[in-house]
């Protein structure tokens, strides 16, 4: 499902919400909560919050399939113009808003395509990252 499909989805339960919480909230009030309507709003719920996690698992299989296969990232915030040390960021990197974490906990910038240059394999790698990297046997 698109992402603007889930936000139409998303304002369309947002706009039947508040009827549906006032609707509940009497019930409540008089001990006789519906179970069918109490029921439609969890299935509601339920079905757009799947649909929102398989959108973020098709997302971040999209982002995945652009990082570079020996998982080095250049460093965010490092030289203008010049990328920084290298970090493992490991087979299922961790995203963290625009940058994402390495092994050692430093930002590292997205990688979208591998680099023609394999500018990342020529930087100097973060000791840290090569330590766990070692440690796991993991070969680049």
């Amino acid at each position: 499902m698109t992402t603007l499909r889930l936000l139409a989805r998303i304002r369309d339960l947002q706009a039947a919400l508040a009827t549906d919480l006032e609707f509940l909230a009497r019930a409540l009030d008089v001990q006789a909560p519906r179970p069918d309507v109490v029921r439609d709003l969890g299935e509601r719920l339920l079905d757009l919050g799947g649909a929102l996690v398989e959108r973020a698992d098709e997302l971040n299989a999209e982002v995945l399939a652009t990082l570079p296969a020996h998982g080095w990232l250049p460093e965010a915030g490092a030289r203008r113009r010049a990328l920084g040390v290298a970090h493992q960021v490991g087979p299922q990197p961790l995203r963290c808003g625009p940058v994402f974490l390495a092994l050692c906990g430093a930002a590292c910038f997205p990688f979208y395509g591998r680099d023609p240059l394999d500018r990342t394999v020529r930087h100097e790698r973060c000791e840290s990252c090569r330590e766990r990297q070692d440690s796991t046997g993991r070969r680049e």
